[in-house]
């Protein structure tokens, strides 16, 4: 005869052991996941998704310019040496930052562009450089001959100096003007007056 004191007990063994190989098993699952502890992927390069490596910027370059500025009574035109800070060497790239320097004129000299001046575009062809410059380098002239000639002279004679460039055409807004300050014929390329160097 059978003890139903034998048969409970074993069933009470037979469910206790399933709990616990179902919590092993669980624990024993969780344990293997690594994923928690796996940083998540970069994402993506947004701005070149042919390239996601980043791009790095082309090293920049020096070039050493001879610049002319006005005197401060505009008796005539000091030579100053400036280096230039490009990404290339491009003459156009050296003009536009030639204009940057305008606005810092040595000691005793005085800024050859007229108040809030930009330098627009600048594209340079068969030896003529041609600047497409706001209207501010017309409005803001404060006027006079002699101002004049500093203000196209400081320009010319400092483009000039480089290799590729022999005289300058001036735009305002993109349009050619047959006197872009007034006086001085601007109607076609203005070349370099070396007799308002100072010796």
């Amino acid at each position: 005869m059978d003890c139903p004191m034998c048969k409970t007990k074993f069933r009470c063994l037979m469910i206790a052991f399933s709990i616990f190989l179902l919590t092993f098993g669980l624990v024993g699952c969780g344990s293997d996941d690594t994923t928690k502890n796996t940083p998540p992927p970069p994402p993506p390069n947004v701005n070149d998704p042919q390239n996601p490596d980043p791009v790095e910027p082309a090293p920049a370059e020096t070039v050493k310019v001879t610049m002319y500025f006005p005197t401060s009574d505009a008796t005539g035109l000091a030579p100053t040496e400036r280096t230039i800070n490009v990404a290339k060497a491009a003459s156009e790239e050296v003009i536009a930052g030639m204009f940057k320097e305008f606005a810092n004129p040595p000691s005793g000299l005085v800024a050859p562009l007229p108040k809030d001046t930009k330098l627009l575009d600048v594209k340079i062809k068969d030896g003529v450089a041609t600047l497409n410059l706001s209207h501010s380098f017309r409005e803001n002239f404060e006027g006079g001959a002699t101002g004049e000639e500093m203000v196209l002279y400081s320009i010319v004679n400092s483009l000039t100096t480089l290799e590729d460039v022999d005289s300058v055409e001036f735009l305002l807004e993109g349009e050619l003007k047959a006197a872009i300050l007034g006086g001085l014929d601007t109607s076609t390329p203005v070349t370099a007056n070396e007799s308002l160097i100072l010796k």
